[in-house]
């Protein structure tokens, strides 16, 4: 009988357990054993692993598994190194809420033909440190389906957004998103609301294709709500505003912004320049919430262009904020804007300066329709303007009530502070502690029409070198305190 060493024994053992099942930690696989150990469907989650357009353990394959497997709510990129570059868009379909963690890859959307990434379903969507751009569309469309209820999530954690040619990101609930100027829109959606919140993301460069494509753009349609939240984030360079929010039908704006950066967007029209930041409310609801430590410099039209039409009010407070060097108005508030309805204008502002602004000045608040404006302003600046530098206006019925205080309005091109109640309601101004310095007009004007009545308080107010005069009157009963 044949004897068979020992040690041959253990070759033997070792070439049986050898099969299709290789020996020794992770780093000793080959780079294509590795990646097809890693794709794996497991736990509710399924990893990217390589950087191809399509096959297993693209990030393709990976939103292919998560359409057909309601199970899969989380995909995770793992060992992808480069850029994915894509020859088609990626759709998400599925209707379970799905996570994306990125992990700082790349996915290029310049032959994507479309958008780079697309979620159909109404499903909550999650996506983190992942950048996208070079798409010929947009870099993210989410179109919300008409039968969608509830409240539907989109989130954005360290993503980056740029050089995509349509909107950087799209959240659309909108049939038809178009308008025109003085068409009251057309409120048509699902009866969804949205929540959107983005964290420490940027849109950089997205929108040179045709007029309207902006950095961020959420479009809500229907019977829902849209709330907006941003956490040190920016939106810059891009073709139309940096962030657009348009809400139709009954429902609320409500806004939380902090630490937001946006800079020169909107100049890719020339017939219809951008803003920094615009806010459109129309039908039934209200615009509210704070912005905070927040700045809008150097946009082609306003920095903070926000409007509230039709019924509803408008209630939207600043601390802290930039609004300079824009082509037209650094702040604009405006109740009633283009379609009235009726509501309050009320707000608090804090800690602004506003300067070297166009169209009408640095900050102006209007309430265009029927409604009470209330404004609290303390410890703004708003100098060198190309009109003047505070402008506060109501126009239809109701009282108009403002104080300003610890404020400087310098050098600005008309009045360095204008309250003008042109309704039946009152006028009941105080200016505190102030500087209003070297204006070409006054340096505050108060204008209340009859049959309303009107008075200004002025106390502690530096209204020398102005080129009108220290202040105007107009039925308006004005009082200097010590």
């Amino acid at each position: 009988m044949k004897r068979i060493a020992p040690w041959s024994l253990v070759l033997l053992a070792l070439g049986a357990c050898s099969d299709n099942s290789p020996v020794g930690t992770e780093g000793d696989l080959s780079t294509d054993a590795a990646s097809e150990a890693l794709a794996t469907r497991q736990n509710g989650f399924v990893n990217v692993t390589n950087d191809d357009d399509d096959g297993k353990g693209s990030f393709r394959w990976a939103i292919g598994e998560a359409n057909a497997d309601p199970s899969i709510q989380a995909i995770e990129f793992r060992g992808q190194s480069g850029t994915v570059h894509l020859s088609s868009t990626v759709t998400y379909t599925g209707t379970q809420a799905l996570t994306i963690s990125g992990k700082d890859a790349v996915i290029d959307g310049a032959g994507a033909g479309g958008p780079a990434f697309a979620a159909t379903g109404g499903a909550d969507l999650s996506i983190a440190d992942l950048t996208i751009q070079n798409a010929p569309a947009e870099g993210i469309d989410v179109e919300i389906p008409a039968a969608a209820t509830g409240t539907i999530r989109f989130e954005l954690s360290g993503v980056t957004i740029k050089d995509n040619k349509g909107h950087g990101v799209l959240v659309n609930d909108q049939v038809h998103p178009e308008t025109e100027d003085g068409v009251q829109p057309i409120a048509d959606g699902s009866s969804a609301s949205l929540y959107v919140e983005v964290t420490g993301s940027s849109f950089l460069g997205n929108g040179y294709s045709v007029s309207d494509r902006d950095g961020l753009r959420v479009n809500e349609g229907g019977e829902g709500s849209l709330t907006f939240v941003t956490r040190l984030s920016r939106s810059e360079d891009n073709a139309a505003d940096g962030i657009e929010l348009d809400e139709r039908g009954a429902g609320d704006v409500t806004i939380d912004v902090t630490g937001l950066t946006l800079a020169r967007n909107g100049k890719f029209d020339p017939l219809d320049f951008d803003d920094g930041f615009d806010i459109d409310e129309y039908d039934d609801g209200s615009l509210l919430g704070t912005v905070s430590a927040t700045s809008s410099i150097d946009n082609y039209e306003e920095g903070f262009d926000f409007n509230e039409n039709n019924a509803g009010d408008f209630n939207v407070n600043m601390s802290l904020v930039n609004a300079s060097g824009n082509a037209e108005e650094g702040i604009d508030y405006e109740e009633d804007d283009d379609f009235a309805g009726g509501g309050d204008l009320v707000t608090t502002m804090s800690g602004i300066v506003a300067d070297r602004n166009g169209g009408d000045g640095g900050l102006k608040i209007r309430e265009k329709g029927a409604g009470l404006l209330t404004a609290n302003v303390t410890d703004v600046q708003a100098n060198s303007n190309l009109v003047s530098g505070i402008s506060i206006r109501e126009d239809a019925d109701g009282t108009l009530t403002a104080n300003i205080a610890k404020s400087r309005t310098l050098t600005n091109a008309a009045h360095g502070i204008d309250f003008d109640e042109n309704s039946t309601g009152d006028l009941v101004a105080a200016v505190t502690d102030a500087v209003s310095s070297g204006n070409t007009l006054f340096g505050v004007r108060a204008d209340q029409q009859l049959p309303g009545t009107g008075s200004l308080l002025l106390t502690r107010a530096d209204l020398s070198g102005n080129a009108g005069g220290t202040t105007t009157g107009n039925n308006v009963t004005v009082t200097v305190a010590p």
